[in-house]
């Protein structure tokens, strides 16, 4: 086990880009020789970092300030995501039992006490609105109680953050966002200006909501064809790849000719309201850009934006080859479990699931635009993400412990996390070993409006976005300018 998660943490760091916060969160400018001294240091940082990491605990809290917490309680609100951050006893599960011996040494290092509240909220938009609200009626009534919430990335959180009702992390004493246990691609999509006001670390397994493509070796093997590993290794898993492959996977098994759900083998499916935006993001569409200012500005280049819809939308546009199920969950995930699917849009957290099939199938993350692109795969908008509020107490024990359990999540939780993935029995592969940080380490959001809906599109079969756009462009400029003059105004 040591052995496989000291491997898995030097994967991990080896594929992080070495730039700084706010360089991400800016349009990336970097140059190719840039990316070639990049990947000649990748070994030399994974060293490094490692011996990072094998500090007892986190080096940005100075030990004489530890003893300042004794006696202190934090207190954090689950909303509808992040309930893993709470194990209530050991049970002999791997990762319930990693997140219990992590808050007890959060516990005992600082001499405090862990508060985690669940607020019970579904995970579902009406459940997802529940808590929202919760959250907006205890920090308009003043309530000091909580240091920290989590929740998802939609559902009315952008508007309190421009409504300014959580803290800046630049403010939090501790926190080093440019640590690798720090979720940093956050602040490409989801934070504009010079403020960071969401973030997540490891603590909250945010990988757990990272698309990823399962693929079936059995199918690959009986067509004769090489699996597409290196090819990701190699930066050449590219979109037009992966369309050739999808079609070469799909097969009208009963010859009556037509394909169908229950009885055809499928070259790519999934969970529409999953497999959808994760293909979109696969193609570098974002509907917001940045300015030299890191202010949002709309992405108005409608023609490689309406290409990209239609390469996704012409996976399904005639019916031969993929299948994005909108009804039936159950029916799309037997649809892999049959073997009947070459390509298989999942959660990272969903890999476990699949233990008992009895075909053989890899793990891969989403292919690229081109080759000149980069490896993008979605963060779902299930995402645990992390929001303090200006209501919070104690930032600066709030800062100690949401970046000590950051720390020691990285040390043990995530290396365990993925090596629970690995183990999955159709799955131990050191090719599938060395897809994960490409897959955890290129993870992205789409911001919750300005862009049509893909899975309208791809459910009608047809590749409206040009006038669809234009219709909405108005109201998207208005939103814009209201989100501007808000990210603008005074605290």
């Amino acid at each position: 086990m040591k052995k496989t998660a000291t491997l898995l943490a030097a994967l991990l760091v080896a594929a992080i880009p070495t730039v700084s916060l706010f360089a991400s969160c800016t349009k990336d400018e970097a140059k190719e020789d840039e990316k070639v001294d990049s990947e000649q240091n990748a070994e030399q940082g994974a060293d490094e970092e490692i011996g990072r990491l094998d500090n007892e605990f986190s080096p940005n809290i100075p030990e004489e300030d530890v003893g300042n917490f004794e006696g202190r309680t934090f207190s954090m609100l689950i909303g509808s995501t992040g309930q893993v951050i709470y194990a209530e006893e050991e049970n002999s599960q791997p990762v319930n039992d990693a997140v219990f011996r992590r808050n007890k040494l959060v516990e005992d290092r600082f001499g405090i006490t862990l508060n985690i509240v669940n607020t019970g909220a579904g995970s579902g938009g009406d459940g997802q609105g529940e808590a929202t609200a919760q959250f907006r009626s205890l920090i308009e009534s003043g309530d000091q109680t909580y240091n920290a919430f989590t929740h998802v990335q939609h559902t009315g959180m952008p508007q309190m953050i421009l409504e300014r009702y959580f803290v800046d992390w630049n403010e939090i004493p501790y926190v080093n966002l440019e640590e690798d246990w720090w979720y940093q691609n956050i602040t490409n999509d989801l934070c504009f200006g010079n403020k960071i006001y969401v973030m997540t670390g490891d603590y909250a397994l945010y990988i757990d909501r990272i698309d990823c493509l399962l693929f079936n070796k059995d199918i690959f093997n009986e067509l004769g064809l090489e699996y597409p590993y290196q090819d990701v290794l190699d930066g050449t898993w590219t979109w037009d790849k992966f369309t050739e492959l999808v079609k070469l996977g799909a097969e009208d098994l009963n010859g009556d000719g037509l394909m169908t759900m229950e009885d055809d083998q499928w070259g790519l499916s999934g969970w529409i309201w999953e497999l959808a935006p994760a293909l979109l993001i696969s193609t570098g569409y974002a509907p917001l850009e940045k300015d030299a200012d890191n202010m949002p500005i709309l992405n108005q280049n409608i023609s490689d934006a309406h290409d990209k819809y239609q390469r996704v939308v012409d996976l399904f546009a005639d019916g031969q080859y993929s299948h994005a199920e909108a009804d039936d969950y159950g029916g799309s995930v037997t649809l892999f479990t049959e073997g009947r699917t070459m390509f298989y849009d999942t959660f990272l957290g969903g890999v476990t699931g699949f233990a008992e099939v009895e075909f053989d199938f890899g793990i891969l993350p989403y292919p690229k635009w081109d080759e000149d692109s980069e490896y993008q795969n979605r963060s779902s908008n299930m995402t645990a993400l992390t929001y303090i509020p200006v209501t919070n107490p104690d930032l600066e024990l709030t800062g100690a412990v949401l970046e000590e359990m950051a720390f020691q999540s990285a040390k043990e939780l995530t290396p365990l996390y993925f090596d629970t993935v690995l183990t999955v029995k159709s799955t131990r592969d050191v090719e599938s070993e060395a897809m994960l940080p490409i897959i955890k380490n290129n993870a992205r959001f789409l911001y919750d409006r300005f862009y049509p809906d893909i899975n309208h599109f791809v459910m009608s079969k047809s590749n409206t976005f040009t006038s669809t756009y234009q219709s909405s462009l108005s109201q998207y400029e208005a939103d814009l300018e209201e989100m501007r003059e808000l990210l603008l105004a005074e605290d």
